[in-house]
């Protein structure tokens, strides 16, 4: 599967101008020749949009999301969008995965907020796999990636590969470098994350896009600037004899000692 990272600094609360960007950034990607495209946590409106929350929130119908799938549609390419969700006065930080078709595969709603996100965020529940034509995606959102249990449901689940929105922000480059790779030898499945780039007050985004294979190596890593990158990811690389229990999933949960938790 070709997937490209569109690495940007969202316009904090212009979702117009995100959009234009987003649309942007398909178009280049399929110029690419990439199958799908993974943009940052909250592309749609920028990560501080605190308490305009509820002026800045669509729900999965939205106009946003509409108009972005129709360019999914007339390019013919898949997109995994993250966007601050709204459903019966809650709220949630979403991604959601637009296929070929400009339909809705699938939505994932973060379950590990970070910090101040709980003043305002409702905890998702349920980690679901997307069946693509590529094989089955699993997302991930920023935080989620600290947490081993996240991506180890998620390959449970079937995951063939993990995408990533993230929003994450200096001092923590080499943690987002160290938990991707980790979290890909731990499961024995490609990792691919797409973090954003600017400044939103004192906040500082890093960038460091990356993909990494099934064995936690740097397939390619971006610097800080926007950009976009497009690589072939083998799902079905031959993994290591010494790992094989994570494509046997019955023994793979057999052997986890939850018990000791």
């Amino acid at each position: 599967m070709k997937v490209a990272v569109a690495q940007f600094s969202p316009v904090l609360g212009d979702k117009q101008e995100n959009i234009k960007k987003i649309i942007r950034f398909l178009k280049e990607a399929k110029r690419q020749a990439a199958e799908i495209v993974v943009f940052p946590e909250l592309a749609l409106t920028g990560y501080s949009i605190g308490e305009r929350l509820p002026l800045m929130a669509e729900t999965r119908e939205g106009d946003s999301l509409k108009t972005i799938a129709l360019y999914c549609k007339s390019l013919q390419i898949h997109a995994l969008i993250s966007f601050p969700e709204e459903e019966e006065g809650r709220y949630y930080i979403s991604s959601t995965l637009i296929d070929e078709n400009g339909l809705i595969v699938g939505v994932y709603r973060k379950t590990h907020l970070f910090h101040a996100e709980t003043n305002y965020f409702t905890r998702g529940e349920g980690w679901p796999v997307f069946q693509t034509k590529f094989g089955k995606v699993g997302a991930m959102i920023c935080y989620d990636l600290e947490f081993p249990e996240v991506s180890r449901l998620l390959r449970l689940n079937g995951a063939d590969i993990i995408l990533v929105n993230t929003a994450n922000m200096v001092p923590y480059e080499k943690h987002q470098h160290v938990y991707m790779q980790s979290r890909a030898m731990e499961n024995e499945v490609p990792v691919v994350i797409c973090n954003r780039t600017g400044k939103e007050g004192e906040l500082d985004f890093f960038g460091h896009s990356m993909a990494v294979n099934n064995e936690g190596e740097i397939l390619f890593k971006l610097d800080s600037e926007e950009g976009i990158r497009t690589i072939d990811i083998q799902m079905d690389e031959e993994r290591d004899p010494k790992l094989a229990y994570t494509s046997n999933l019955h023994s793979l949960v057999k052997k986890r000692l939850t018990h000791l938790i």
